[in-house]
């Protein structure tokens, strides 16, 4: 684990300790750590409603994304509850807005940036059309479709030395493998960006502006792809899992 050495300021959601940082700050401590001369890694977990509903139901991934060096804000739903529990969180931090910065401040080092996750369509048109974003970024990919345990596509990454490597394959797969994988590579900025490659490559499209501002990017989502409707379950859970524990507070 990388050893950042500032304080952090922790705040627990449902067992999930979150750092309570801004995007500016996320910024620095990414330049901080690159900048630095540690072999170890950064490996970022952007958490929204459905990752911390199914982390509290599942201990494993709880401890998991727990031993990330960060865990940001990735969802309205995440501050709103922050604020509810009398912990209020600065704000959120989207994760493909985070992505995003990562790619500028690799375009302006002139780094390495490998893309893992999706349909292998989806990867390489998705690194296609960052690549004439940022031309001064060296890409790679490979699809998501593989093992944990799958030894090849390691040994492809660790030839080609990344700086970055973004994990496409949804939670909570995609920080599994970071976390299994990790320590495989040295001084490496690991996040699992869950459907960010589908947005890159154009076969997805991001909310409106005015469904971001409302912090309702979750009901756009619905609207366009009726089969995440079970998936959208999870956050009434995690709402009512907010309300009881701010009764138990209340209680104590």
């Amino acid at each position: 684990m990388y050893q950042n050495q500032r304080i952090k300021d922790k705040i627990n959601i449902l067992g999930v300790s979150f750092d309570n940082t801004t995007m500016l700050e996320m910024v620095e401590n990414i330049k901080q750590f690159i900048s630095s001369n540690t072999d170890d890694n950064l490996f970022i977990v952007t958490a929204n409603p459905e990752i911390v509903d199914y982390a509290t139901e599942h201990e494993l991934y709880r401890n998991l994304i727990n031993q990330a060096d960060y865990v940001v804000p990735d969802g309205t739903g995440i501050v709103k509850a922050s604020k509810r529990l009398k912990q209020p969180l600065k704000r959120r931090v989207p994760g493909i807005e985070l992505l995003e910065e990562c790619l500028k401040i690799a375009h302006v080092s002139h780094q390495r940036v490998y893309l893992l996750g999706s349909k292998n369509e989806i990867v390489e048109s998705a690194e296609k059309k960052l690549q004439s974003q940022y031309p001064n970024i060296h890409f790679a990919h490979h699809h998501g479709y593989i093992h944990l345990e799958d030894e090849t596509v390691i040994k492809r990454i660790t030839s080609f030395n990344p700086d970055y490597i973004f994990v496409g394959m949804g939670f909570p797969k995609q920080e599994q493998w970071i976390q299994k994988h990790k320590d495989k590579f040295k001084h490496t900025v690991m996040m699992g960006v869950g459907g960010s490659f589908e947005v890159f490559s154009g076969s997805k499209k991001r909310a409106p502006q005015i469904f971001r501002k409302l912090n309702i990017e979750w009901v756009y989502r619905v609207l366009i792809d009726w089969k995440r409707i079970g998936r959208m379950i999870s956050i009434p859970k995690f709402m009512l899992k907010v309300a009881i524990q701010k009764y138990k507070m209340k209680s104590k």
